[in-house]
């Protein structure tokens, strides 16, 4: 029997695609095959990651629709019906209403002052929603990567990324968040990071953690260079895996870097490069870890050496 949401990608749309994927993604048991699938379908158009970020967003948000929480569904016919709904009652239109949106493309950097005069920088194919009201400021961060400076102001300032709510304590922070992991690094002063059923966790100057799907790490050393490389262009790995390093690489380029053998994945990669250097990216890993490339269609593949 073919899986529903297979057949789903096969006979419609891009928002059809896209559904068909979220829910795949959600359910959890996608296999490396599939989820190279579905990176080659993300990074085919920006109306795939249009309709894919979408989805995430209703996701993410989702508790937040109405005055009463909705409970998310964890099986994939609950999470199926939920996107049903979603989808049927016009609620993509909602979303605009939580605020301005501020959008990088791929490769591309930018610096916004908010009318509060907070800073916020955002890093490459990202993405947040500004809504300052009478009583509190509130910034949300779908997908990417964003340096806060949170100006001084008498109403609190929370910053929601993913299923996390990051309160401002007057401080310097950067926040990533991709593939449901989220990462929360303070440069200056003072964050409270809040999931829905965990204690708050403060972090201090100088400190970082990550959280994902409501589980929330230890709480280890930030290292200042390392957090605001990307902000000169910078990438900086310290004994990361080539999985992690080449997702991080991909962020910055619409053509992928595929891994097609699970072999390469664990080997380390410690250095500095330039992260708008593609080719070169792809030559110094290939003499790092003595690997080969072969290009295909829409993307390149790193292979061992032969």
């Amino acid at each position: 029997m073919k899986d529903p949401a297979r057949q789903t990608m096969q006979d419609d749309g891009p928002a059809e695609e896209a559904a068909a994927w979220f829910l795949r993604i959600q359910d959890g048991e996608c296999s490396q095959q599939e989820r190279q699938e579905f990176e080659a379908w993300l990074a085919k158009s920006e109306t795939h990651r249009e309709e894919y970020r979408k989805y995430e967003e209703l996701w993410s948000n989702l508790d937040r629709l109405g005055d009463v929480p909705i409970r998310k569904p964890r099986s994939k016919t609950g999470i199926a019906a939920v996107l049903f709904l979603l989808a049927a009652g016009g609620l993509f239109n909602w979303y605009a209403g939580l605020g301005e949106a501020v959008v990088t493309g791929i490769g591309e950097h930018r610096h916004v002052v908010l009318s509060d005069g907070t800073t916020v920088d955002l890093n490459t194919d990202s993405k947040i929603r500004v809504k300052m009201e009478e009583g509190r400021r509130r910034i949300t961060l779908l997908h990417g990567e964003a340096m806060f400076n949170i100006a001084k102001d008498p109403r609190p300032l929370e910053v929601h990324a993913s299923d996390g709510i990051l309160r401002d304590i007057g401080t310097v922070f950067n926040v990533r968040s991709d593939g449901g992991a989220t990462r929360v690094a303070v440069l200056e002063g003072e964050v409270q990071v809040s999931l829905a059923r965990t204690e708050p966790v403060h972090l201090r100057g100088g400190e970082q953690l990550d959280y994902r799907q409501g589980v929330v790490s230890a709480i280890v050393p930030a290292n200042a260079a390392e957090v605001t490389a990307w902000l000169n262009g910078r990438l900086i790995f310290r004994d990361t895996p080539l999985r992690e390093v080449v997702d991080q690489i991909n962020r910055y380029h619409s053509r992928p870097i595929e891994l097609r053998d699970d072999r390469l994945a664990g080997l380390r990669v410690s250095g500095e490069f330039n992260s708008n250097d593609r080719e070169g990216l792809i030559d110094a890993l290939k003499v790092l870890l003595a690997l080969d490339s072969r290009e295909h269609l829409g993307s390149t593949e790193l292979l061992p050496h032969p």
